[in-house]
């Protein structure tokens, strides 16, 4: 966009027109994902890992989700039903939206561009207007920032990125629409980012771990309240790898984002066991969104897998290891492992497999864990 239609943009805003700008290819193949499967079949590795990003931040923006993990970490949610929590999910009265979907998240501007030269795009942000813990008529808005991370390990601290987002949030509150204006700070909201991380190491699996502001006195006692220092918390979320998902009457949250984020299992069998277990219904866009998050996932995985033993058969072959007998190690050596419950270092033992083949079995069974 030029300067010239930036500024002829800005000025029919303030008008109070309505502005619809051109949606990207991308956005356009997404919203016609039904009809058009250009993304799930033929875009290359990178395209097709951005489009199952995005589709994956749609599954995420339902209601019926979000709610469930907003209950399950936030304490001021802790008391209240799936369905009041819905209820206070963009549920602004001075703001009046006609949505076809009412189970859709609308959200707000994620482009956040308050300190120039440094923007972020989040995933997900809205508000929620949560009552009051006395019980009084007033409404405590709250920022909700939801990021799904699929790679886990960026080369940097996911930590200290959830940190940094949430001080953005913050910041952004100064002087805005939903914010406040000059200094009147007692009027900032309060700002929960929160994590999803569904790829990980083994020891993340399971784990569920907030940061927040906590105040400590080094000498004489005394207490601020603690809203004026409760502003932000970060909440990093670690799904394990495998469930029993039929036994045991209490599912967790976790569980819940397993069956709702995992690669292995089918897009049938997700609905099945949110309906179930969770006693989520499905829309029909949620439906198309679950379904085809798993035809992507499945391409990305299929497509990693080839590419990861084409680069072991060529490290094979400049070791001078022929193709057919790398092949063959790697085979034996899974049927192996399946079949006999035992690891692959055992496995190898057994197979009797040359030195000079093993580092590379390790390799690529390690990539399909």
């Amino acid at each position: 966009m030029s300067v010239e239609q930036s500024n002829l943009l800005n000025e029919e805003m303030k008008k109070g027109k309505k502005i619809f700008l051109r949606p990207s290819i991308l956005d356009t193949a997404i919203v016609n994902r039904p009809k058009n499967m250009i993304l799930g079949e033929s875009l290359v590795t990178m395209e097709k890992t951005k489009a199952y990003d995005h589709i994956c931040k749609l599954v995420l923006s339902n209601k019926p989700v979000v709610s469930r993990i907003m209950k399950r970490v936030m304490k001021e949610c802790k008391d209240m039903t799936v369905d009041e929590i819905v209820n206070c999910i963009e549920n602004d009265p001075q703001v009046i939206a006609i949505v076809k979907d009412h189970d859709q998240i609308i959200g707000m501007n994620v482009e956040d561009e308050c300190i120039i030269g440094a923007p972020i795009r989040y995933d997900v942000l809205f508000k929620a207007n949560l009552p009051t813990a006395d019980g009084g008529t007033e409404c405590v808005g709250i920022f909700m920032n939801f990021e799904i991370q699929i790679d886990d390990n960026p080369g940097y601290s996911l930590v200290r990125r959830g940190i940094y987002y949430t001080c953005r949030i913050l910041a952004r509150q100064k002087n805005a629409a939903d914010g406040f204006e000059n200094s009147n700070f007692n009027d900032i909201q309060k700002v929960y980012s929160i994590w999803i991380c569904p790829v990980h190491k083994k020891e993340k699996n399971d784990v569920i771990n907030i940061y927040h502001i906590e105040e400590k006195c080094l000498k004489k006692e005394w207490h601020c309240p603690q809203k004026d220092y409760d502003l932000m918390e970060l909440i990093m979320l670690y799904p394990g790898t495998q469930y029993d998902y039929d036994q045991g009457e209490k599912h967790g949250l976790l569980e819940m984002l397993n069956i709702l984020f995992t690669m292995k299992i089918s897009a049938e069998e997700k609905k099945r066991l949110l309906e179930k277990n969770y006693g989520i219904i499905m829309t029909k866009n949620m439906d198309e969104e679950v379904e085809y998050m798993c035809n992507l996932s499945e391409g990305i995985l299929k497509q990693g897998l080839e590419q990861g033993l084409e680069q072991g058969i060529e490290i094979g072959k400049a070791q001078g290891i022929q193709e057919g007998e790398l092949i063959s190690a790697i085979k034996l050596t899974k049927n192996l492992i399946k079949s006999s419950k035992i690891d692959v270092y055992k496995a190898m033992a057994l197979l009797d497999l040359p030195q000079d083949i093993r580092k590379i079995v390790i390799e690529e069974i390690n990539k399909e864990k």
